[in-house]
C-alpha cells in the first residue's frame, strides 16, 4: 500500500512538472483561441462565506443542476492555463452533470475529474499562500488584467458565467471588485453554533493543534491565535463574515444574494440559477439537503456552543 501511495505521488509530481513545462506554449494557443476581442455578457459568480457553512454542497448542487462553467478537477490540473483546462473539460464531458455530492473538507480530488474543484492553485498565481485578506493597495493593474483575461476569456468561449467556490475569495472582495465590478456574489451563512461545532470537528479530524490556525484567515488572524480553541473557532467565523459584510458594500445590492444553510432546498437552487440567468442542465439532479436542529445536540454541548457564540455579536437572525 505504501509503495502504491509513493508511486502515485511520483506520478503526480512528474505530471505537475510536465504541465509547468508546457504552460508557456499553451498560453500562446490560449491567447489566439480565446481572443481578447471576444466579449462576454456573463460576469463571474462567487460563492463565499466562513468555512463549514454549506458552501461546498451549494456549489455542487448549482453546478450539477445548472449550466454554469466551473473548474472541475480536470480543468484545475491546468490551473496555469485555465482557459485551456476549461476548454479541455468541455471537450471531455460536454454538458453532462457531474453527479458528485461528496467532498473532504471542500476537496473533491478523490471523486473524479468532473467533480467541482475549489482550485486555489489558480488564485495563488497572483496571491500569497500565507494569508488570505487582500487590501486595495495590493491589487495591481497587471494582476487585474491577467485575471480578467483568464476568467472572461473562458466565459466568452463557453457562453456562460464561471462559478467559483473558493472561500478565500470572501477575503479578496477588494480585488474581485476591481477585476469584476459586475460580479454576482452568493454569501452563505449558517447558525454560528453549528459553524463553531463543525470547525472544531474539522480541526480534530485534521490534527490541528491548539494555537494553530485552520482554514480561511481573517485580517486579524494573528490576534486570534492566542485564544482558547473554542473561542478561536467562534472568532474565526465572526471576523470572516464581518469582513465580507464590509466589502460587499462595494457591490450593487442586486448583485448580492445572502442565503442561509437552513434554507437550502430545491427551490433555493432554482431561484439562484434563474438569478444568474443560467439554463438548467439536462439530467442534473439535486442532493438531499440536511438542516440543523439544536435540539438534537446534548444539552451540555448546546449550552457550551451558545456560550462561545455569545462572545461575538452574531446577528440574531442567523440562529435557528
Amino acid at each position: 500500500m505504501r509503495i502504491i501511495t509513493f508511486l502515485s505521488k511520483i506520478r503526480r509530481k512528474i505530471l505537475a512538472l510536465l504541465l509547468r513545462f508546457l504552460s508557456p506554449a499553451i498560453r500562446i494557443w490560449e491567447n489566439h483561441f480565446f481572443h481578447s476581442d471576444k466579449k462576454t455578457e456573463h460576469p463571474p459568480v462567487f460563492i463565499i462565506g466562513a468555512p463549514r457553512t454549506g458552501s461546498t454542497i451549494l456549489y455542487q448542487a448549482l453546478t450539477n443542476a445548472y449550466q454554469f462553467a466551473y473548474i472541475d478537477n480536470t480543468a484545475c490540473a491546468w490551473h496555469r492555463n485555465l482557459r485551456f483546462g476549461l476548454w479541455l473539460s468541455r471537450r471531455k464531458y460536454g454538458d453532462a452533470p457531474h453527479d458528485n455530492f461528496k467532498a473532504e473538507h471542500g476537496n473533491t480530488s478523490n471523486f473524479g475529474g468532473h467533480a467541482p474543484s475549489e482550485c486555489g492553485q489558480f488564485w495563488y498565481r497572483w496571491l500569497p499562500k500565507d494569508r488570505h485578506f487582500i487590501d486595495h493597495h495590493e491589487v495591481t493593474p497587471k494582476m487585474v488584467a491577467e485575471i480578467r483575461r483568464e476568467v472572461l476569456g473562458a466565459s466568452a468561449c463557453l457562453q456562460r458565467p464561471l462559478l467559483f467556490k473558493n472561500l478565500n475569495a470572501g477575503q479578496r472582495l477588494r480585488l474581485i471588485h476591481q477585476a469584476f465590478p459586475d460580479a454576482k456574489i452568493i454569501f452563505v451563512r449558517r447558525d454560528p453554533r453549528f459553524v463553531i461545532r463543525s470547525i472544531r470537528k474539522a480541526r480534530q479530524k485534521t490534527g490541528t493543534r491548539a494555537g494553530q490556525w485552520w482554514s480561511i484567515m481573517p485580517p486579524n488572524v494573528d490576534d486570534l491565535l492566542a485564544l482558547p480553541e473554542g473561542a478561536m473557532c467562534a472568532a474565526q467565523a465572526y471576523y470572516l463574515e464581518e469582513q465580507i459584510d464590509k466589502d460587499l458594500m462595494s457591490f450593487p445590492e442586486e448583485n448580492v444574494q445572502r442565503v442561509h444553510y437552513q434554507d437550502f432546498d430545491d427551490k433555493l437552487i432554482h431561484r439562484l440559477g434563474a438569478w444568474c440567468n443560467v439554463a438548467p442542465r439536462e439530467g442534473g439532479e439535486l442532493p438531499a439537503f440536511h438542516h440543523d436542529d439544536p435540539h438534537n445536540l446534548p444539552r451540555q454541548e448546546r449550552e457550551a456552543l451558545a456560550s462561545l457564540a455569545e462572545q461575538y455579536p452574531f446577528k440574531k437572525e442567523l440562529f435557528v
